[in-house]
């Protein structure tokens, strides 16, 4: 099932509270790395922590980013299909008219005869 992801008043997929949440999560990363860092003494151990919050921070970023992607392409599918969907009914209502006029066209010359 497809994540939720907020959306402006248009319906499209709105990026404020997704970027807020994962500056948010970044920070939490990077202050439980710092926290823990400050209390470990070997190097090795700390070298390994800062590397592991840096690989978890970017983590976060493309889990959201893929969100993000994933919503604005279900925007633009939707989006296509309404105008799709639009363009047929405007199509067929101009087929309609024309059918309506050439059948009145005929009628017409089959008065006049």
């Amino acid at each position: 099932m497809a994540p939720k992801v907020a959306t402006d008043g248009s319906g499209r997929p709105d990026w404020r509270r997704p970027a807020l949440r994962v500056g948010l999560e970044i920070a939490l990363v990077a202050l439980v790395a710092a926290y823990l860092a400050i209390h470990l003494s070997s190097p090795l151990i700390v070298a390994l922590l800062v590397v592991a919050a840096a690989v978890g921070s970017v983590a976060l970023l493309f889990r959201e980013l893929d969100r993000q992607a994933y919503a604005w392409v279900r925007y633009a599918s939707n989006r296509a299909q309404r105008n799709q969907k639009k363009r047929r009914h405007e199509r067929e209502k101009r087929q309609r008219q024309q059918r309506a006029a050439q059948q009145r066209r005929q009628r017409a010359d089959g008065d006049s005869e």
